[in-house]
């Protein structure tokens, strides 16, 4: 297990880390925690502590698991598996109530969820948010063809990791390369952009919080 984004690099509302498999792992997730998972590559059954039988996952599969509960991921294929992880609130934040979060293990496939147009050559699908049971998250992916969108801000915190492709992270006056497995993290009101400097679609994993909608965005100024 990596931990990639938390408080030490302020934020409150998010932590990020990657899970690597092979064989089987057990994990509990905090008590006063929803926890989103995103499978990047290899195949898994993931089962639960209080839940009958189990599930397939491949890559593209998105699952929420809600507080407190035991899951086991174990790998049904030859290759290491790789899950992005975000729990939120942080453990020990205390932020929110566990009483009102998703009862029940939830998921999604990336390959059935719908492509929104974001403008230009830019589309995102959404995975994971409060219609199916999550109460702090909203969990998508995002495909940047080419080029790059005009500096923006939004008013959630936001954790990104990279899926595919290579390109640009714009973030205030900074601008750092990105490629597959690069992990980035975006404050409230944060002015950035991601740029494709590559030849292959750039593809995102977003999670942010509080939940809503990945389109909406604020000009800077």
């Amino acid at each position: 297990m990596r931990t990639l984004i938390d408080e030490t690099i302020g934020s409150r509302n998010l932590l990020q880390r990657t899970l690597r498999i092979r064989g089987h792992g057990e994990f509990v997730t905090p008590p006063a925690s929803e926890e989103v998972l995103y499978l990047v590559e290899g195949s898994a059954w993931l089962s639960s502590d209080q839940e009958g039988g189990g599930n397939p996952l491949w890559p593209g599969t998105a699952v929420l698991v809600p507080p407190g509960r035991g899951y086991a991921l174990s790998s049904t294929g030859p290759e290491q598996v790789t899950v992005v992880s975000i729990l939120a609130p942080p453990p020990g934040s205390g932020l929110q109530d566990r009483g009102a979060m998703a009862r029940s293990i939830g998921m999604a496939h990336e390959d059935q969820a719908e492509a929104i147009p974001a403008g230009g050559d830019r589309s995102f699908k959404v995975l994971i948010d409060p219609s199916r049971g999550s109460r702090l998250v909203t969990q998508f992916v995002g495909f940047i063809e080419r080029g790059r969108a005009p500096l923006h801000h939004h008013d959630y915190e936001e954790a990104i990791y990279v899926l595919g492709g290579t390109g640009t992270a714009h973030v205030g006056e900074e601008s750092e390369p990105v490629r597959p497995g690069s992990s980035i993290f975006l404050p409230p009101g944060t002015p950035h952009c991601l740029e494709n400097t590559g030849d292959e679609v750039l593809k995102l994993l977003g999670v942010f919080s509080p939940p809503g909608s990945p389109a909406a965005k604020r000009q800077p100024g």
